[in-house]
């Protein structure tokens, strides 16, 4: 798995700036620590990574700066590149990794590139089934590729990717489906159905279920269980998702 030989590996996993990207990298972190290695995750500062980063134990945890690519603005990218760059260098030298697992976005693609130039073995893992954009400009130039789905093995510049699935934690196996129902209100006769969606697929996947809604209405339960289940609608919009509520002061 590295190109040195380390008697205790440490791995650095760039898992910073969505829960898609944490908490997958946090699995991979479990997963490697119960093998016996040193695992650092490098986070953004954003408020979901530090608080998230609280509960975890065992864990080196060291923040890069956000790095956000927008056409509009190429140079703010560049500097923000930049930014990370130098401190994941200073990171790396300070403890420098055997390997680096990078879990998507931009904020991975410094501690790629400075893993590559310390002769560190790289890694990337893409959970969609179109890979992101970031994901896709740092295949060329790592040594594997993980995928969560079989669609999106052969959608990169890269022949050494293979189909892993996305890591869960193991917090998530092995529960009693009734006691988790119960914890969450729902009615364990009743069929359930979870609908959800994340990055750039939530919207449309919202749109699709509350145009399905009237297909559902021989079931009148259906609807009012799905609706519990959607995020409120922030927008001004006429659909029939609950308003968000003023948070108390």
């Amino acid at each position: 798995m590295t190109k040195g030989s380390h008697a205790t590996p440490r791995i650095a996993i760039a898992c910073g700036g969505t829960g898609g990207h944490f908490f997958p990298g946090v699995a991979v972190g479990d997963a490697l620590q119960e093998r016996g290695a040193e695992v650092m995750l490098l986070i953004s500062p954003k408020k979901i990574d530090r608080q998230a980063a609280r509960s975890l134990e065992g864990f080196s945890i060291r923040e890069l700066p956000a790095v956000a690519f927008s056409v509009r603005s190429p140079l703010g990218f560049v500097r923000g590149f930049w930014r990370s760059l130098r401190a994941v260098a200073n990171v790396f030298n300070e403890d420098p990794p055997a390997a680096v697992l990078a879990m998507g976005g931009f904020t991975s693609a410094a501690p790629i590139v400075q893993g590559w130039r310390m002769g560190a073995a790289t890694f990337l893992h893409e959970s969609n089934a179109i890979p992101g954009r970031a994901n896709r400009l740092l295949a060329p130039w790592v040594d594997g590729i993980f995928t969560g789905l079989e669609a999106a093995r052969n959608r990169f510049l890269n022949t050494s990717a293979i189909v892993t699935g996305t890591p869960v934690r193991p917090g998530f196996v092995g529960l009693d489906r009734s006691d988790c129902r119960d914890r969450l209100g729902l009615d364990a006769r009743r069929p359930t159905l979870l609908v959800m969606g994340g990055s750039q697929g939530a919207r449309g996947v919202n749109d699709l279920l509350l145009a399905a809604l009237p297909l559902l209405r021989p079931w009148p339960w259906w609807e009012s269980r799905l609706l519990l289940w959607l995020p409120p609608c922030p927008c001004p919009c006429p659909c029939p998702r609950p308003r968000p509520r003023p948070r108390p002061r």
